[in-house]
């Protein structure tokens, strides 16, 4: 893998430890999109400033988050990455939040930003997500806050 590329991939995931928006944003470009499959969750496709408003929604909740990579794969002629990962939480008030997925991210043509991502994860714990959001949010905003784009 390219230093660059390998560089900028390590530090956005690194970044999601944080539990800040800010962090995450920090790597991604203006082009910036991200795609939650599969489709039959309901999640949106968002672009940079939908993202924003989610990843602050979602990193508010969590009093520790970490995203541990399994396996990691380079598609030098895509400038992608895919990575397979397991996601590690603890939702404020309501317990730990464990998940894995499959991300695409695919990278400025410099590496040093993420211009799009998308990301696979087990629909059955998705699910349970939205539920701990309802619960802890309240039926409409939790719901809301999952599903806007």
């Amino acid at each position: 893998m390219s230093a660059q590329r390998f560089q900028t991939v390590h530090a956005f995931l690194n970044s999601y430890s944080e539990c800040s928006a800010d962090a995450l944003l920090a790597y991604l470009s203006p082009e910036f999109s991200h795609q939650v499959l599969p489709t039959s969750i309901g999640m949106p496709k968002r672009d940079r400033d939908g993202f924003a408003g989610h990843a602050a929604m979602i990193t508010s909740v969590f009093s520790s988050f970490a995203i541990e990579p399994q396996d990691v794969f380079e598609d030098p002629t895509q400038n992608a990455v895919i990575v397979y990962a397991h996601m590690k939480g603890e939702i404020k008030g309501l317990g730990p939040h464990n998940n894995e997925c499959m991300m695409i991210l695919r990278l400025s043509q410099d590496q040093t930003k993420i211009e799009g991502m998308t990301e696979f994860v087990d629909s059955m714990v998705a699910m349970e997500m939205k539920q701990k959001m309802v619960k802890m949010m309240g039926e409409k905003n939790g719901t809301d806050a999952m599903m806007k784009p």
